[in-house]
């Protein structure tokens, strides 16, 4: 799974994130983590650039008129590649997580050529010239070898097992099991380039063409809730192979082919960049006989877009209910869960719908599927959400209820029509995080207890203000657990209601039907109710109705959004609220952000640069610094999991004051003595907890 890795604001673009990030290896010739660390993003940048012509990907040509076109126009390059077609995101997303190494790792390629050499496949004098070639074209030592006729791809591939300590197998005499590949839907194989061929226990044996593959095993090992074993094998077209092992009849032991006498391969003759990239570009020809494959085995026909009216939804239908395609849905959903990710989305392109994660609050390619069977795939989803299946045109939303392994997780689904097809996003609710509190937050010692004393209070208004997705709904929630359900009626009103909490009264909004938060608020406060939380102070009316209940003796939460706390109070004064009822009602505004954490694993000291430390707003004194270089339990990233960072602006006499003389919001900050969420992002760089990035990308300058 590409950069899930958890496969990246101010958000960066997808690609924007990929530069820069570090990675590491593991098993047998991983490669050093520590090496990388020492390598910028321009760096990265250009060894991309590199790896793609030395795969053959782009030509030189391509790479320098982007490259070019870079300097002119800004945008980047891998950017422009990918609009004309030239490289795809699955390809840039596999550059840049797996085959980017420091100078001093890729020389280590060249240990193929002595593997060869004791191997006596080829001479000293054969091998000096072939490195000749590779210095000056930049391109694989094995292919120079395999394109002048000096080895056979069996001979590399064998060289290759030694080189990395792994297990060799023979394609022809190496069967797939059936168990095999029904656990890996053939997309997944495709994306990972994997052929399964046997399951024991947790354990799923795979052939692969590369040893590089094996490093993007650990992503499918949490897909998958298995344990990934790789074994080398000599395949000339992996792709071409797995189509013919999925398509082949499910009994015990297929992909064996009858042995066959051949004779030695000819001298293969060099392919150009752009006789692969044709190549290339006929493997979506094959997806109808591929989607064949994956489809159920009686043989139903696939789906036709000239098709129209009820037969075609029957047919998308009867497909969405078919076996490979319901597996297909769940190992995505098993996948976002296993990975700890917060959101799934299916996005439509050309020519693939891409899957990607949300992961501490980053998206992460993991797989594409195939435009022949998107309709299904979208169609299950639907189906599970209850929603219509027909109904393409206009958005919808529903949800899911699934159990996965002991945890029951509620997923909310949203549909969306674009231009190339319905786009859906399947929001991940584990209901088991209702029971945070306030502790559980990333609070400072101060701020807890300041806030812990806040929603003690018998009335008054608290808000939360942060942008979407900043953690607000946690921390009111955290806040509800602090009251005692058994002493006081609590109710709350929600659009939607996304977890369920035992003892509290939830209301959902519904527009529709004109239960709008002003109505209902209007009428919650006819039932004797002691702690009110609205979901989101969205117009005048709640504006006005909440801050009354909270003069009238409730205590109420609420949230809005705004960028920090101060500016909560501008907001109330733009609606049309008085100051003298803000002052009146206010007790205190919360502002947060959720930043991501340093892996614990893969934390690094390192030197940080001046530039970078006067940026942050560190003293000049500051040395060192902490970050992540990239490991197996942070899928590469150097971060893992989330924590809060918290600005409290209480309303203190001196600040009520001025809240109703209508003094500027920066003057009340200042009276406050409030510390800033840029205070506190400061303090958990400083202790190693955020690096250095991480606040550049939250924090606003």
């Amino acid at each position: 799974m590409a950069a899930w890795k958890l496969s990246k604001g101010t958000t960066r673009s997808y690609n924007d994130r990929k530069m820069g990030r570090p990675r590491s290896g593991d098993g047998a010739g991983a490669r050093p983590a520590r090496k990388e660390a020492s390598m910028s993003g321009s760096e990265r940048q250009r060894d991309a650039g590199e790896a793609l012509v030395k795969k053959e990907v782009i030509t030189r040509e391509e790479l320098d008129k982007a490259r070019a076109h870079e300097k002119t126009s800004g945008i980047p390059w891998y950017r422009q590649l990918i609009q004309h077609k030239k490289i795809s995101f699955s390809v840039l997303d596999d550059i840049f997580r797996y085959e980017i190494y420091p100078k001093s790792v890729r020389e280590e390629h060249s240990a193929l050529g002595r593997t060869l050499v004791e191997m006596k496949a080829i001479s000293e004098e054969q091998l000096a010239e072939a490195l000749k070639e590779q210095k000056r074209n930049g391109r694989l030592l094995g292919n120079i070898l395999l394109n002048r006729g000096l080895v056979t791809g069996r001979t590399i591939g064998i060289a290759l097992s030694r080189q990395h300590n792994m297990e060799f197998a023979e394609l022809e005499k190496t069967p797939s099991d059936r168990e095999a590949l029904e656990v890996v839907p053939e997309n997944v194989a495709r994306r990972y380039q994997i052929i399964p061929i046997r399951i024991e226990s947790d354990r799923l044996s795979v052939l692969v063409a590369h040893p590089q593959v094996r490093e993007s095993l650990a992503d499918l090992s949490v897909l998958l809730n298995k344990r990934v074993h790789a074994i080398m094998t000599n395949v000339t077209n992996i792709t071409e192979e797995i189509k013919i092992r999925y398509r082949m009849p499910r009994s015990k032991g297929i992909g064996l082919p009858a042995k066959k006498e051949t004779a030695p391969p000819p001298k293969p003759e060099p392919a150009t960049v752009e006789k692969k990239r044709k190549e290339r570009a006929k493997e979506p020809n094959l997806k109808k006989e591929i989607v064949t494959a994956i489809m159920p085995e009686k043989g139903a026909p696939m789906i036709e877009k000239e098709k129209n009216g009820k037969n075609r939804f029957e047919e998308i239908a009867e497909q969405a209910s078919g076996v490979p395609v319901m597996k297909l849905v769940s190992t995505i959903i098993e996948g976002a869960v296993n990975s700890g990710a917060t959101d799934i989305h299916l996005d439509p392109q050309d020519p693939e719908m891409r899957v990607r994660y949300r992961i501490d609050g980053v998206l992460h390619d993991v797989m594409s599927i195939p435009q022949d069977i998107e309709p299904a795939v979208i169609s299950r989803v639907k189906i599970m959400s209850e929603l219509d299946i027909t109904e393409n045109r206009r958005p919808q939303d529903g949800h899911i209820s699934m159990d996965i392994g002991d945890m029951e997780y509620d997923i909310r689904v949203a549909t969306l029509p674009t231009y190339l097809g319905e786009r859906v996003v399947l929001r991940l609710l584990d209901q088991s995080s209702v029971l945070s509190g306030i502790r559980d937050l990333g609070l400072e010692p101060e701020d807890e207890k300041r806030l812990t004393k806040l929603v003690e209070q018998p009335y008054g208004m608290i808000l939360v203000t942060g942008p979407t997705g900043s953690g607000k709904t946690t921390t009111l929630y955290a806040a509800l657990n602090q009251k005692n359900v058994m002493t006081d009626s609590i109710v709350t009103l929600e659009d939607p209601v996304e977890y369920q909490l035992s003892g509290i009264n939830q209301v959902q909004i519904d527009n529709d039907i004109g239960v709008t938060f002003a109505n209902t608020l209007r009428a919650a406060l006819r039932q004797d109710i002691d702690v009110l939380l609205v979901g989101e102070i969205r117009d005048v009316d709640t504006a006005r109705i909440a801050i009354r209940a909270a003069m009238t003796g409730h205590l109420v939460f609420s949230t809005l959004h705004t960028n920090d706390a101060p500016e909560a109070i501008s907001t109330l004064r733009n609606m049309g609220i008085p100051s003298y009822l803000i002052a009146s009602a206010l007790t205190a505004v919360v502002g947060q952000r959720l930043v991501r954490k340093v892996c614990d694993q893969c934390k690094k000291e390192y030197a940080a640069p001046k530039n970078l430390i006067k940026a942050i707003g560190l003293p000049e004194s500051t040395k060192k610094l902490f970050k992540g270089v990239g490991c197996q339990t942070c899928y590469h990233t150097g971060n893992k999991g989330r924590t809060g960072i918290f600005e409290i602006l209480e309303v203190t006499p001196e600040v009520r004051r001025m809240i109703a003389s209508d003094a500027p919001v920066e003057e009340i900050a200042k009276s406050g003595k409030m510390k800033t969420m840029a205070d506190r992002c400061r303090q958990k760089v400083k202790q190693g907890i955020v690096a250095p990035e991480e606040f550049l990308r939250v924090i606003r300058a």
